[in-house]
């Protein structure tokens, strides 16, 4: 997320800068709670969020900026029509009305105030944060700097990307890949007019004889893995005098080896003598095959 160019954004239009800075530190911290399963600590940031806000806020309607502002007064004056009538509807109305929904979902489930008596769960959490997403969102578009046609597509940008639901989980998970993990779509079209599965084997097509012998080896062993994620074998891949026998790859077996040792997309099986390419490389053999 472009927290800085949100930032950016909010400043030029004028907003009150401590507490633009404290509001996005705890958008960003309530995020980073909430994917570590700490909703209490994420729970905590909502209000400090909250309390920024109506700071900020309080500012852009002429008030003055309070140390420890007390948001349900400031809800009521926003809806008695007592503040902000300069404002528009969404601002005066519609976020006091969140402002007070997230901060009474923080104060009635956190930790911080029922003592662990009460637990603070994930729909909690994830309600608390869509609505300071969204009230980041609102504020980001009546306030933001967008003079110009350009400027404002970027502000829509920025209000999609924190419109995007927070998922839980360890971040470090969007690293792993699975060995079964491809793209069969577009290994299907790769194959296409190269080979036919039958019954588990694999058989060249026509188109197989007018690629190259690296070409041959590398579309043998995506078949072979295409055949396994099938479910049509049990066999994820070839050895090297399977590739060179017949008319399949049309060199010897010390050749083959020396191909498979080419490409870091191709793995030794070790114990079975056997090579193939994993699901989560398929993608990268294709772009190989591509670029021969």
């Amino acid at each position: 997320m472009s927290l800085e160019k949100v930032e950016e954004e909010l400043l030029e239009g004028g907003l009150h800068e401590e507490s633009v800075d404290r509001l996005l530190d705890h958008y960003q911290a309530m995020q980073g709670r909430i994917k570590e399963g700490e909703y209490d600590e994420a729970g905590t940031h909502i209000g400090n969020f909250c309390e920024n806000m109506v700071n900020i806020l309080r500012d852009a309607m002429g008030e003055s900026v309070e140390s420890r502002p007390d948001l349900g007064t400031f809800v009521d004056h926003c809806l008695a029509g007592n503040i902000g009538t300069e404002e528009p509807d969404s601002i005066r109305l519609q976020v006091a009305r969140v402002l007070r929904a997230a901060y009474d979902i923080r104060n009635t489930r956190d930790s911080v105030h029922v003592n662990l008596q009460v637990p603070v769960n994930h729909a909690d959490t994830q309600a608390g944060i869509a609505m300071c997403s969204w009230m980041l969102a609102e504020v980001l578009r009546v306030y933001g700097d967008g003079d110009e046609a350009d400027d404002m597509k970027e502000i829509g940008e920025l209000i999609e990307e924190l419109s995007e639901p927070v998922t839980e989980g360890n971040p470090l998970q969007t690293l792993e890949a699975s060995q079964d993990d491809l793209n069969r779509q577009a290994l299907a079209d790769a194959l296409d007019g190269l080979v036919k599965i039958n019954g588990g084997e694999i058989h060249p097509s026509r188109g197989f004889g007018e690629l190259t012998t690296n070409e041959k080896v590398i579309v043998l062993l995506l078949a072979q893995r295409a055949a396994a994620d099938l479910g049509a074998t049990e066999q994820e891949g070839l050895t090297a005098n399977w590739i060179s026998s017949g008319e399949r790859a049309d060199v010897t077996s010390t050749r083959v080896r020396q191909i498979f040792n080419e490409y870091g997309f191709i793995y030794n099986g070790d114990d079975n003598g056997e090579y193939h390419v994993p699901g989560f490389r398929v993608e990268e053999a294709l772009a190989c095959l591509e670029a021969e």
